[in-house]
């Protein structure tokens, strides 16, 4: 035998020669993947054999995105902006005196602070008391025929449309404020009246409450100072009427707040003065009534009457004249307190509107039917796979076991019962 023989038997069969019909192999072969590899092809191949699938899941995804796109009411936000003032509480009597002065005259005329700060200014734009106010004011809205309070409009009968749509697309939303108003307080107050009267909302009122909340919002730039108010409407100039209500309003109640204490003070005051003149006219009165009947008194009894009531006249004129001193401050403080919030861009309607945002809505919903399509395509490969072949059948069956939640919780059971690996 010869040496190439014996090295041929020795090496075992050679590879075959190119050619034959058999791809090379090897590290720079270029033949099919092994079991466990997903080349682009068959990622391709699944796209290709399921591409009506896509096409109508984008289709589908398109379509309502355009129908929701021309469908949704259309939302215009007005702006406005003020300053947040932070006055000094001030209190005392006039001429530099503290304000124990009277004191000894059984008259407290207490402290000056409000209790606000001007970080809680956003909550009083949406206090239920500014809300109530603004709902009670009339605007003139898009869709209605003549002016009216935001509470007749807010409880007006919903259109064919409007039912159809709260009932349909915007169920869950429907759902949810039925649920809230079910468990809602419908005796919660707003305010008082000028008598000190709670004031109750009716269910009307507390409607609209709820319908007027989610169109404001405010926010802060520290840097700067300034409150931004946003009133977001159906329209561009009810945005703006809605933003000057809510600034007027949103004014009045920073002032009553600010000024509650001074206001306080000033009724304490101007009824302790109406006492000390009424007071002081009846010791006038017995003066001169004593005078008259005594113009020349000579006894020492009658000339002590005299001098007592003549104290009492001078007491009650120093009285008298400390709390009109006292109510004249006080006038000028309350008028001092009333500015507390400056406008700086007063609300306009606006140019254009905030929402809907169609262009982005159809290409989102576009792109959603994409991803969604693929996903169902390779959930239809995957399960055609299963039932066709064993071997995609035994893969589907290790994906679908790796991800099953009973793995996680049988090992969260057997950690929980101490045998578990730690």
């Amino acid at each position: 035998m010869s040496e190439a023989g014996n090295q041929n038997h020795s090496d075992g069969p050679a590879d075959p020669p190119p050619g034959n019909g058999a791809p090379p192999t090897g590290p720079q072969g270029y033949g099919p993947p092994r079991e466990d590899e997903v080349s682009l092809l068959d990622i391709l191949l699944v796209l290709a054999r399921h591409k009506t699938l896509i096409v109508r899941t984008v289709l589908v995804f398109t379509l309502l995105g355009v129908t929701y796109a021309l469908l949704a009411s259309e939302k215009y936000t007005s702006n406005a902006r003020v300053v947040r003032e932070a006055q000094s509480e001030g209190g005392g009597l006039p001429g530099g005196l503290p304000g124990g002065a009277l004191s000894g005259l059984g008259i407290s005329l207490g402290g000056g602070a409000s209790g606000l700060t001007p970080a809680a200014y956003p909550d009083v734009l949406q206090s239920r008391e500014v809300r109530l106010a603004v709902v009670r004011d009339t605007f003139r809205f898009p869709d209605a025929e003549r002016p009216m309070t935001y509470v007749n409009y807010a409880n007006r009968p919903s259109g064919m449309l409007s039912t159809i749509l709260k009932y349909t697309l915007w169920l869950p939303w429907t759902l949810k404020g039925m649920l809230g108003d079910a468990i809602s307080d419908t005796s919660v107050t707003a305010g008082r009246t000028d008598t000190g009267e709670p004031v109750v909302p009716s269910e009307e009122e507390n409607s609209a409450l709820k319908s007027i909340s989610g169109k404001v919002s405010a926010s802060v730039n520290e840097e700067t100072g300034l409150m931004t108010i946003s009133v977001t409407a159906s329209g561009p100039r009810l945005a703006a009427s809605l933003a000057n209500s809510f600034l007027r309003h949103f004014s009045k109640r920073v002032r009553e707040i600010r000024t509650e204490k001074v206001r306080e003070r000033l009724q304490f005051v101007e009824g302790r003065f109406e006492e000390a003149e009424q007071e002081l006219e009846n010791a006038e009165e017995r003066l001169a009534q004593f005078l008259e009947r005594n113009q020349n008194p000579t006894t020492a009894t009658l000339q002590f009457r005299r001098d007592r009531l003549q104290r009492q006249v001078s007491f009650k004129e120093q009285l008298y004249s400390e709390l009109q001193s006292q109510l004249t401050q006080t006038r000028l403080d309350l008028q001092r307190r009333q500015p507390v919030v400056t406008v700086v861009e007063e609300p306009v309607p606006p140019m254009s509107r905030a929402s809907p945002e169609r262009t982005l809505i159809v290409f989102f919903s576009f792109l959603l039917g994409g991803f969604l399509g693929t996903g169902l395509a390779f959930v239809a490969f995957l399960v055609r796979a299963r039932k066709e072949e064993p071997e995609q059948k035994k893969k589907v069956d290790e994906i679908r076991k790796a991800f099953s939640p009973d793995i996680y919780w049988n090992k969260l059971k057997k950690r929980i019962a101490g045998t578990g690996p730690e």
